[in-house]
């Protein structure tokens, strides 16, 4: 084991020097409109693009191109089916300089086709970024001809009736549930008893609710119909939006989440629970006027469920007071293995990391943390790339010292 521990800190060290002789030669550029995470002067925009034709939009890719109106902050991204329209796991998120309004062009449509802001069909599409915020923006795809079109499509579920009444609220207030877990069940009271109101408003419905009636064919009802014992999409497209989004928010995407193959995505950290889970939502959230209380319930209940999932694997299903597993969901393999083995690498990573940086200068550890007196000119090129070379450091370190540790057991 200790002979092991030396050829890793060895193999380490000596990744950890050729990026130290990169810092010293090189300086890196960061381009503005890259994805990443929103700081001062910058938002993480979220782009949720639907295709509404009505016999499916042909093309698989188009650009878009924002500019100020000033003309001097621009961006662009191109956006292709399998990374937004065609793929409902999947929400392309941009880093973009704010605050600022932007108009949008799109080019690369195939002809016959637009696209419109989903909200009101407009075929002049503008969207604004807050500094350090996130921020939604959605649009959808339609036929040329069709000016007056609705969201949502046509498909073999049309015919479904929706219910306007939530059964979820009918049940809560008549006290018919079977109880397992007494904490879980405290805590969706108290979620359903802040959130109750929004159901039957015509402002969460434009705000919130309308999400779960745009994306539940596509997204939340095979979800539904996977994660849920007996449950089928049918079932979930009956519900009222409020029911779908009480479905969703306290347990559908969780179970997806950890369905994926990518747990670390979603429950590697605290910050990518929040990046990849519950920000879009708490964004969403914050478009209705009186939003407090609906966000301190939703985040309550995320909470309680990270730390479930962590402790766990697997999400807590608050509406039939039950587990994933109980619903009979089973975990992908890279979920079931137990902690320990992990737990003791990580300890193991982090005491050789301590000890290479132990063994740098004091002039080589600020060059690699960027904590050296410099011009104000030399901050505004190089930072940035600093920021990157850091980022880069720590990828090494991981990557090789995961890949040396799974040789290891392999043996």
């Amino acid at each position: 084991m200790k002979g092991d521990h030396k050829t890793m800190k060895k193999t380490l060290g000596l990744l950890m020097g050729i990026l130290t002789m990169l810092v010293f030669s090189t300086t890196v550029y960061a381009t503005g409109n890259s994805v990443g995470n929103a700081g001062e002067n910058y938002c993480n925009v979220s782009f949720y693009i639907t295709d509404e034709t009505a016999d499916g939009y042909p093309g698989s890719k188009f650009t878009a191109t924002w500019t100020d109106t000033a003309g001097t902050s621009t961006g662009q991204y191109d956006f292709t089916k399998g990374n937004s329209w065609g793929n409902s796991s999947h929400t392309v998120v941009v880093t973009i300089e704010a605050p600022i309004t932007y108009s949008v062009e799109f080019s690369g449509l195939e002809d016959g086709y637009k696209i419109v802001n989903t909200l009101d069909l407009s075929e002049d599409i503008t969207f604004e970024t807050i500094s350090g915020e996130t921020a939604s923006v959605y649009w959808s795809i339609f036929d040329i001809d069709n000016t007056t079109g609705t969201i949502g499509g046509t498909s073999d579920n049309s015919t479904i009736e929706i219910t306007t009444e939530s059964q979820i609220l009918n049940q809560s207030e008549n006290g018919n549930r079977v109880i397992e877990n007494e904490e879980a069940e405290e805590v969706y009271q108290k979620f359903l008893s802040a959130v109750s109101y929004i159901a039957d408003s015509d402002e969460w419905y434009s705000a919130l609710l309308i999400q779960y009636e745009w994306f539940g064919e596509a997204s939340y009802a095979p979800w539904y119909a996977e994660y849920v014992e007996g449950g089928t999409e049918e079932e979930f497209l009956s519900m009222s939006l409020f029911d779908r989004f009480v479905w969703v928010e306290t347990y559908l995407r969780y179970a997806w989440a950890v369905g994926t193959d990518s747990y670390s995505t979603y429950f590697g950290s605290h910050e990518n629970f929040e990046s990849h889970i519950t920000n879009n939502i708490v964004n969403m959230i914050n478009n209705a006027a009186d939003y407090e209380a609906v966000e301190e319930a939703y985040l309550a209940l995320a909470e309680w469920q990270y730390d479930y999932v962590i402790e766990n694997g697997y999400p807590f299903n608050f509406v039939n007071n039950r587990s994933y597993l109980d619903e009979g969901c089973s975990l992908p393999e890279s979920t079931t293995e137990t902690g320990t083995e992990t737990d003791t690498d990580d300890a193991e990573l982090e005491e050789v990391r301590e000890e290479l940086m132990a063994e740098l200068s004091e002039e080589e550890i600020a060059e690699l943390t960027g904590d050296t007196e410099t011009t104000e000119e030399a901050n505004s090129t190089s930072s940035g790339g600093m920021g990157m070379v850091i980022v880069l450091i720590i990828v090494v370190v991981v990557i090789g010292g995961g890949a040396f540790l799974f040789l290891r057991k392999k043996k």
